[in-house]
């Protein structure tokens, strides 16, 4: 194979081909007709002298030899796509581009509507674009470029880049005239009450909380198991129960709950933002960071 006879735009095409495993749906992804489309499949069958794809009954499959080369292929192209954004410049105010953040809801909640006003501000053009979570997926996500970063906890990952986002404490809600809103919360009352427990796995009842209880020799009881803290507020605001919830979200709620201090010490945690080094110097993601790092100061 000599690449001197081929060009960048056959290896973007074997992408897509290899991607779509189809002729059209390639071509509708580069914006170009089906017959030139197939020209280039031609050309690259050429190139490396080996089929890439076959016809298997009514579809294409790729070949094995197009298979091994697919990972790297991606990879370098990748790299080359970042090496051009790094050295281009980048305007938030005539910008179009789509901003893909990946997060838990607590961090969705306390950050999107603030987000929002500071890139509609900023990048008028601009698109914003919550993930979920997925701690399986969430690397692969992130170098893939499906998404450009990741505000987590507790994800250490040593090929990434990170730094921190903000630090979190914890409080105890309950409803506007609770028994205990003005009285002195002291731990027997908070233990004789019913409480709400968010696990984020589903279906949990201990938690960070009842092992600080543990260590002080008393428990509590989890009445209910929440699967999101977005559930929590409006359930405290329509019971008795309480529920610990990080402090930045109970005061969203200060409406419909009133935020007390926990009478034992819960250890807090941080949020890291992490993102692949591929776009460690593209103007437009480092422009997005700020934007993060300076909102986290802020609240």
């Amino acid at each position: 194979m000599d690449m001197k006879q081929g060009d960048l735009g056959l290896l973007v095409a074997l992408d897509a081909l290899l991607e779509h495993e189809s002729v059209s749906r390639a071509a509708n992804q580069l914006g170009i007709s089906q017959p030139a489309m197939s020209a280039q499949l031609k050309r690259l069958r050429n190139l490396f002298n080996d089929p890439l794809l076959i016809a298997s009954g009514r579809k294409l499959v790729a070949t094995s030899r197009a298979r091994a080369l697919q990972a790297d292929l991606r990879r370098h192209l990748q790299n080359l796509d970042a090496l051009v954004r790094e050295n281009e410049a980048f305007d938030p105010g005539q910008t179009r581009k789509t901003f893909k953040m990946i997060a838990t809801d607590y961090v969705h909640l306390v950050l999107a509507t603030r987000l929002d006003e500071r890139i509609r501000a900023a990048a008028p053009g601009a698109r914003l674009a919550f993930l979920p979570f997925e701690p399986r997926s969430m690397w692969e996500t992130l170098e893939g470029e499906v998404a450009d970063l990741a505000l987590v906890t507790g994800m250490e990952i040593a090929d990434a880049m990170s730094r921190s986002a903000m630090t979190e404490s914890f409080c105890v809600i309950m409803r506007r005239g609770h028994p205990l809103e003005d009285a002195e919360l002291t731990l027997e009352a908070f233990c004789a009450q019913r409480h709400i427990l968010i696990s984020p796995e589903g279906g949990g009842f201990i938690g960070a909380t009842d092992r600080a209880l543990a260590g002080l020799g008393v428990k509590r009881h989890v009445a209910v198991s929440l699967p999101s803290f977005l559930l929590a507020p409006g359930l405290v605001a329509g019971s008795d129960a309480l529920c610990v919830v990080p402090r930045r979200l109970a005061v969203l709620y200060r409406d419909s709950v009133v935020c007390r201090d926990l009478p034992f010490d819960v250890s807090g945690f941080k949020v890291d933002m992490l993102w692949h080094p591929r776009r460690q110097n593209d103007p437009s993601h480092i422009w997005f960071r700020g934007q993060i790092a300076d909102l986290t100061r802020e609240i």
